[in-house]
């Protein structure tokens, strides 16, 4: 599979993942929440070569993830809706890396967040909507969708 075909897939990963393109694209997204907002700037910090980072902003700004407003020009990029809403995804690979790429070494982690409310370090985790209760993989029953299903050649998540 090809994959320009993921955007048409039923599965939402796979769509979402045909927009974020590839592991330079959360790179990007950092660098847009900490509030580099600069072509010149997310390059320096970045380390890519302005070919690469101006075909990955395209795309973002394609996908509705980040704008160009008028009023700065072509040089400031802004989050959409969209993009603010890939938040929370950045926080929780930020700290699964913490977890599990940290380097074995009594350095500090390269990025804290502080809970603006209370001042205290932020860490967030995934918690059912409905009922407030901590989900994890063992807590939690994937359903497929009949054409989910059907696009998985019948075979069953189960």
């Amino acid at each position: 599979m090809k994959r320009s075909d993921l955007a048409d897939k039923h599965c939402s990963i796979a769509r979402a993942s045909a927009q974020i393109v590839d592991s330079w694209t959360f790179i990007i997204l950092r660098e847009l929440f900490l509030g580099n907002r600069r072509f010149a700037g997310m390059q320096k910090q970045t380390g890519m070569s302005p070919r690469s980072l101006t075909l990955r902003l395209r795309k973002l700004e394609e996908e509705g993830i980040l704008s160009r407003p008028a009023a700065t020009g072509d040089k400031d990029y802004a989050l959409t809706e969209k993009g603010h809403a890939l938040w929370p995804a950045l926080i929780m690979l930020k700290q699964w890396g913490d977890d599990w790429c940290h380097p074995d070494s009594d350095e500090d982690l390269p990025l804290i967040n502080m809970h603006r409310g209370t001042g205290h370090e932020m860490r967030a985790k995934l918690v059912c909507e409905v009922c407030g209760e901590p989900v994890s993989t063992h807590t939690t029953k994937s359903i497929l969708s009949d054409r989910f299903q059907s696009e998985r050649g019948g075979v069953d998540a189960t």
